[in-house]
Formats: structure tokens, C-alpha cells, sequence
């Protein structure tokens, strides 16, 4: 399997009471591939996957199975806390449809959760999953837990470990991965703002919210890069950047949704108790999103 270019994180979807809204996922599904994006991840930190149960999760995936096409690759988050409910979640996900496990590391008992400990649940998961796995190293939604080089390398030579999502933004880290791993193991930049530092230093591709938001601005970036043109890679990595910013570590889950009302006109807001954006910070990522020409980035194709 070749895990490779842009991966959006996409939204879980809610009604007004806040049930499952597998409609509008679907539709947001259909405007991606209409912009060009053909793989996709369920059940990500922007999925919201720690506010569904296992009924809502297979879903969830399903839908997304159904909604992307059989020519498409989903991966879909299956991280818990213990390595037994991790491999469940690799099961349910098999069973639902999804192509790749995205195994966050287990960390609510961080002091315990140092490397060899790491290195052991990972590979005790990759044993016993159905899908190949993808670490999914992400500090901020880890309790602070960042799997270093050494580790992530380490366990690039198992067979079912096809790569790592690294969202921790630390590039000499990303550029040693990528050049010390395994043969075939896909190394992605978690965030498109920094797509093209990762990329020059080996990066495969990214699995970037903001993809959700600007699909083909993501896609425009990175086919730049691939293609050497960098001065142009530059400004449009530079545009991005500050949206990029408000849909991820600035108002999270809770921006990438209100952005997506902005462009698309669909939405909604995050299961509590994540709350919706204020009014101020509403305007806020309006005008950001006009000043990055993206307001018309989920326009259908015509």
C-alpha cells in the first residue's frame, strides 16, 4: 500500500441535538473528491472520535466507506489507552471498511509511557491488527507524549507499521524519520502549516484539517513541492499559514467546523463539551479566510 499526498482529518458531523449528521458527512465527502481529494481519515482528533461510542464510530467509517469510493484509501483513528481496546478498534475498523489504523500512543499514565513501553504496544498492535498501521505521534492530544526518532524508526520494520503521521512540528525530527526509515514507510507532515519544510526534508504528504477547508489550495501545495517549484510553493505555504493556524492549535475542532460553515455552508458545531465559537472569533476567522482568498475554496467543480 502506498500511503501518499493529501489526507484530510474529516469533521464528524452533528445535528442540532446532537446526533450523527451521516448526511452532510456525506456531502462534505462529495465536495472533496470534487476538488480533487481521493483519500480520506475518519475518526481523527478533528473526527472527534473520544465523543462517540463504538455503535457511532463503525458509522462513522462506514458512511465514509461508502461515500469515498472503493478506489479511495480511508484511514481511520483507532488509539485507546489500553493495547487490548486498541486492537478492538482495529478490528471494528477493519470491519467497517477502512484501509489503515491511525494508532495514537497510549498515554494517560505518562511517566510510565516512555519509549520501550511505546515501542511494545505498538508492536504488540501491529501483531494482531487486521489493517496496517499508522502511528499517529501528536503531543498536543497525547498529554505530551512525543515518540522520538529512534522509536518511530524502530518500529518502521515491522511489516504491518506503514508509517507515521507526526504532528509534533519538530522538522529535524520529521527529516531523520524520513531518512532512517524503514524502506516503503510513509512519513506525513500532521499539519499543512508546515507542508513544505516537510516535504523538502522527505515528507510523503500530509494529513492537514486545513485540507478540509482548502482542498485544492492543500493539493496545489504539495503538488509544488513534488514538482520542485518552490518560490511558488513558498507564497502559497505563506497564505495558509495564518487559517491554517485558526482551524488547529488557534480554535480547534470548533474553527474547523464554523470555517467550514463560512465556505460551504455546512457545519454545525462539536458534541459537548466542546463548545462553539464566539461571535468575535467568528468574525475573526472570517476575515482570515477572505484575506486567504478561500471563501470560494468548496465551490463545486464544474
Amino acid at each position: 500500500m502506498q500511503i501518499r499526498g493529501i489526507y484530510p482529518p474529516v469533521p464528524t458531523f452533528f445535528s442540532a441535538d446532537e446526533e450523527v449528521d451521516l448526511a452532510t458527512l456525506r456531502e462534505h465527502i462529495r465536495r472533496l473528491r470534487q476538488a480533487g481529494i481521493r483519500n480520506v481519515v475518519a475518526l481523527g482528533s478533528n473526527g472527534e472520535a473520544v465523543h462517540l461510542d463504538l455503535h457511532e464510530r463503525r458509522a462513522v467509517i462506514s458512511a465514509i466507506r461508502d461515500a469515498v469510493g472503493a478506489d479511495a484509501q480511508v484511514l481511520a483513528g483507532a488509539g485507546a489507552q489500553s493495547t487490548r481496546e486498541t486492537i478492538a478498534l482495529c478490528q471494528l475498523a477493519a470491519e467497517a471498511g477502512a484501509d489503515v489504523a491511525l494508532v495514537l500512543p497510549p498515554h494517560h499514565y505518562g511517566g510510565r509511557m516512555g519509549p520501550a513501553v511505546q515501542r511494545a504496544h505498538y508492536l504488540a498492535v501491529a501483531d494482531a491488527s487486521p489493517l496496517p498501521v499508522l502511528i499517529y505521534n501528536m503531543p498536543a492530544n497525547a498529554a505530551g507524549v512525543d515518540l522520538d526518532a529512534e522509536t518511530i524508526i524502530t518500529l518502521s520494520a515491522h511489516a504491518n507499521i506503514v508509517g507515521v503521521k507526526d504532528s509534533s512540528g519538530n522538522l529535524a525530527k520529521l527529516a531523520e524519520v524520513a531518512a532512517g526509515a524503514h524502506e516503503g514507510f510513509a512519513t506525513l507532515a500532521g499539519s499543512a502549516g508546515f507542508l513544505l519544510p516537510a516535504a523538502v526534508v522527505g515528507a510523503c504528504g500530509a494529513i492537514a484539517a486545513l485540507a478540509n477547508v482548502a482542498p485544492r489550495e492543500c493539493l496545489q501545495l504539495f503538488d509544488l513541492c513534488e514538482r520542485g517549484e518552490f518560490a511558488a510553493a513558498r507564497t502559497l505555504q505563506a497564505r495558509l499559514i495564518p487559517v491554517n493556524t485558526a482551524v488547529t492549535s488557534g480554535y480547534g475542532v470548533a474553527g474547523l467546523k464554523a470555517a467550514l460553515q463560512f465556505v460551504a455552508h455546512y457545519g454545525g458545531e462539536p458534541r459537548r463539551p466542546l463548545a462553539p465559537l464566539g461571535e468575535g472569533e467568528r468574525v475573526r476567522l472570517r476575515s482570515l479566510l477572505a484575506q486567504a482568498d478561500l471563501l470560494s475554496a468548496m465551490r463545486p467543480t464544474r
